[in-house]
């Protein structure tokens, strides 16, 4: 499964500072390098304004992307949004079902309707 996983800082005055910023920041981009590396995360992408960031996620559940994001070094820092993903030709296709699913077989469609009057 893919997940879209948005993470923002939460260091600020409500939430305790890191002793060694410096130092945390390191572990985190090496995290994320290992990440891409192993294939846990498609990409990963820092916002050019801003705190935070974005990755596409890759994960066996839910339970498992929990220990994915438990694992990183920012994990106590940050606040995530999470979106499950699916590839976009299943997307469309399972719309399409429901699509067809909801229109009735005897009602006329609006075309045949207007060639029936």
């Amino acid at each position: 499964m893919k997940f879209l996983v948005t993470g923002r800082s939460r260091i600020g005055p409500a939430t305790a500072k890191p002793t060694n910023p410096e130092r945390l920041y390191r572990s985190v981009m090496a995290w994320g390098h290992r990440a891409l590396q192993d294939g846990t995360l498609d990409c990963t992408y820092g916002f050019a304004v801003g705190r935070g960031g974005v990755s596409i996620i890759n994960a066996e559940s839910h339970e498992h992307l929990l220990r994915i994001l438990r694992s990183s070094p920012m994990f106590h820092y940050a606040d995530y949004e999470i979106h499950p993903l699916c590839d976009q030709t299943t997307f469309w296709e399972i719309h399409i079902e429901a699509a067809q699913a909801q229109r009735e077989p005897s009602a006329p469609t609006p075309s045949e309707h207007a060639e029936g009057s």
